[in-house]
């Protein structure tokens, strides 16, 4: 999946590929990084039919006043030009629409060409899903995507119950198999959700919140690609280094570098950017640098990078 982005936010113009595996988006805050999220946000929307204009007009260039969205994925293609007016903007949709009309806020993004995206978008302790059979908005945390009666109506839909049950036991499986390997611990599904480490068993709220949100992130990429029959999921995880040490870290860059789904981690961290560089030649793995209303992907002219590296170099290690 490509997506190019002109005069939306502070991007000037960003093209980014998401392909399969990680993705990594680094820069300062108000880079534009989040921007990307909205815009994939809102071709998710699309793909439910209930995107709204006025979201549209909400990510145009203030300075601007005119901006456009091209996504293009395989031999599919959707481009959006927009232009604020002093009531509501002109709007133009490529391919088989055509044409140009008149939109205002409360007015609905109609277009033939539905972008097909699902979008998983992780925040602190929780996630909002677009593009599902999923409550807009609606902050769904770890125990709410392992709960079989939440989980059954976001992908279980058609599946026998016994075929769910055992879905559910091997997402379940597969979120333990790393989640022991990196922290010794294990989620269970009981009444709601515990943390099992040996023989002890702990409510979440006794639980590490970087444990939680690896869980979460693990379990988020892995229900991700049970969707991909029929949609084109793309994992967000918003301030990916929240709550991980660098050993979580470095251990998530390897799981989500093999996942066949698109992974975007957003982020801050220096030490995330320079796993993906030297991850890199691995293959399923990118990064793109935000700065000055632009990316790019020469790490060392990355200002923010180098102020990073000067300062961790300046450390006296004892």
């Amino acid at each position: 999946m490509i997506l190019t982005l002109v005069n939306i936010g502070p991007l000037k113009e960003a093209r980014v590929e998401l392909g399969r595996g990680l993705t990594v988006f680094y820069g300062p805050n108000a880079s534009g990084k989040t921007t990307v999220a909205r815009a994939l946000r809102l071709l998710a929307l699309m793909n439910m039919g209930v995107a709204g204009a006025g979201e549209l007009m909400e990510l145009i260039n203030r300075a601007k006043r005119e901006g456009r969205i091209m996504y293009e994925e395989g031999g599919s293609a959707l481009e959006i030009s927009c232009v604020l007016e002093e009531r509501g903007a002109r709007l133009k949709f490529g391919g088989v629409l055509g044409g140009e009309r008149r939109v205002y806020a409360d007015d609905r993004l109609e277009s033939a060409d539905r972008p097909r995206i699902a979008m998983f978008w992780i925040l602190h302790d929780s996630v909002k899903l677009y593009g599902l059979k999923a409550q807009e908005e609606r902050p769904y945390e770890l125990a709410d995507l392992l709960a079989p009666s939440v989980l059954r109506g976001l992908v279980g839909e058609g599946k026998a119950l016994g075929e769910f049950l055992d879905f559910h036991e091997e997402l379940l499986a597969e979120v333990n198999n790393y989640l022991e390997a990196a922290s010794g611990h294990a989620v269970e599904y009981k009444d709601g959700v515990y943390f099992r480490r040996s023989i002890h068993l702990f409510h979440p709220s006794r639980v590490a919140e970087g444990i939680k949100r690896m869980a979460l992130i693990l379990a988020t990429a892995f229900l991700a690609e049970a969707t991909a029959e029929g949609t084109i999921p793309v994992v967000y995880a918003e301030d990916f280094e929240t709550s991980l040490h660098a050993d979580y870290l470095d251990f998530l860059v390897e799981v989500l570098r093999r996942r066949s789904v698109a992974v975007a981690a957003e982020t801050h961290s220096g030490f995330v950017l320079r796993r993906a560089y030297e991850t890199m030649s691995r293959g399923d793995v990118r990064y793109y640098i935000f700065e000055d209303g632009a990316v790019h992907t020469e790490i060392k002219d990355s200002k923010l990078f180098r102020r990073e590296i000067a300062a961790m170099a300046g450390v006296d290690m004892l």
